[in-house]
C-alpha cells in the first residue's frame, strides 16, 4: 500500500501543495486529476524520491520513504514518464537493461529477454528509439519501469503521445498488465475520460487542495462541489428561478447542474422557453447553444441531439427536463 498523508509542498515562498491525503490500496489504480500545472507530477516525483523537500509522510508498505536516507532504489517503484525518458543514443535491449545495473551478467539477460517477451518487443530488440513507433517506445518505457519488479507503478500522463485508437488499447493492455501482477499504480492526466475508465478511485486537485478523493463511480455519481462536477461531466448551469419553480429546496452557497445529455429540446410548450443561439455539427452529434426567454441568466446551454431538423418545424422552443436529473450541489 502507498499511504500519502499531510503532504505539502513549497517551492521556494510559492505553496504548491497543501495537506494531501490518501492511500492506494494492494492491486488498486489511483488517478490523480487536475489541470495542468495544479501539482500532480509533483506528488509522482516526491513518492519516487525524485524531490525530496516536502512536508508530511510517504509510506509505501511498511517503510516511510519521506526519510532522506531512503533512496531510489529502495522504494520498490516504477516511474513512467511523459516523454518515455528513453536514452537515444541506447538500443532497445540496452535501454531495458539500464535498470539492471545491481544484476549479473547473465541474471540481466535473463531478466531482459522475459520482458522483451512479455511486451512483445523481442523483433524491435536492436533498433535505435528513433526506429520505433510512439507505441513501441511505450513499451519499452514500460517495460524498464517494470524490470526490477516493482511493487508501484507511477505514470505521468502515459498515453499522451498516442493517437486516440491507440490510446484506447494501450490504456487497457496496461490496465489489465497492472490487474495480473497485483500492482498499485498512481495514473497523472487531466484527461477525465482516460481517468474514468482506467482508475479505481480519483482524487481531484484544485488550487493546492485535494478536493474530493473516492471510487470512480461514487467521486461521479457525487461530486463534493461543482468544480468536481464540472471537470469529470460535461454540465448545464440551471438558473435559481427555474430551479425554485420546480419546488426544489437551493441556498445561496449551492447551484443546481443537469447533465448535457439530460438536457432535450422541445416543441411542446412548457414554462422553460429557450432560444436558439447557435448550432455546430459534431461528428456523431449537434450540439446547439441555447439561451433562456423568460429568466435573467447570462447561463447559456448546450444541448447535445442527433439531428437538427427539428428546428426548421417551429418558432418557439423549449427545455425539456426531468427534476430527478437535477443535482445540487456546492459552488466550492
Amino acid at each position: 500500500m502507498v499511504s500519502i498523508s499531510n503532504f505539502s509542498i513549497s517551492f521556494n515562498e510559492t505553496k504548491i501543495l497543501e495537506n494531501i491525503n490518501f492511500e492506494v490500496k494492494e492491486g488498486e489504480i489511483v488517478t490523480l486529476l487536475g489541470a495542468s500545472g495544479c501539482g500532480k507530477t509533483t506528488i509522482l516525483r516526491s513518492i519516487a524520491g525524485l524531490q525530496k523537500e516536502h512536508e508530511g509522510n510517504i509510506c509505501i508498505g511498511n517503510v516511510c520513504v519521506s526519510s532522506k536516507d531512503v533512496f531510489i532504489k529502495n522504494r520498490e517503484t516504477g516511474y513512467i514518464f511523459q516523454d518515455y525518458a528513453l536514452f537515444p543514443h541506447l538500443n532497445v535491449e540496452e535501454n531495458i537493461a539500464f535498470a539492471l545495473d545491481k544484476l549479473s551478467k547473465k541474471e540481466k539477460n535473463k531478466r531482459v529477454e522475459e520482458l522483451l517477451k512479455q511486451f512483445d518487443i523481442e523483433i524491435h530488440r536492436n533498433k535505435s528509439i528513433h526506429q520505433l513507433s510512439g507505441g513501441q517506445q511505450q513499451r519499452v518505457a514500460i517495460a524498464r519501469a517494470m524490470a526490477n519488479n516493482p511493487k508501484t507503478l507511477l505514470l505521468d500522463e502515459p498515453f499522451a503521445n498516442l493517437d486516440s485508437q491507440l490510446r484506447y488499447k494501450t490504456k487497457m493492455w496496461l490496465k489489465n498488465l497492472i490487474k495480473k501482477h497485483n500492482l498499485n499504480a498512481i495514473l497523472v492526466t487531466h484527461d477525465k475520460k482516460e481517468a474514468l475508465s482506467i482508475s479505481d478511485k480519483i482524487g481531484i486537485i484544485h488550487n493546492k487542495k485535494l478536493l474530493q478523493f473516492d471510487t470512480t463511480q461514487n467521486i461521479f455519481k457525487n461530486p463534493a462541489n461543482f468544480y468536481v462536477a464540472n471537470f469529470l461531466s460535461e454540465i448545464n448551469v440551471i438558473p435559481n428561478k427555474i430551479i425554485k419553480n420546480l419546488n426544489i429546496n437551493i441556498n445561496e452557497n449551492q447551484v443546481g447542474v443537469i447533465e448535457i445529455n439530460n438536457c432535450k429540446i422541445s416543441t411542446i410548450k412548457n414554462n422553460i422557453e429557450i432560444e436558439i443561439l447557435d448550432s455546430s455539427f459534431c461528428g456523431e452529434y449537434y450540439e446547439i447553444l441555447v439561451n433562456f426567454k423568460d429568466y435573467d441568466s447570462d447561463s447559456n446551454f448546450i444541448i447535445k441531439t442527433q439531428s437538427i431538423d427539428f428546428l426548421e418545424n417551429s418558432e418557439n422552443y423549449y427545455l425539456d427536463i426531468l427534476k430527478e436529473d437535477i443535482k445540487i450541489i456546492d459552488k466550492l
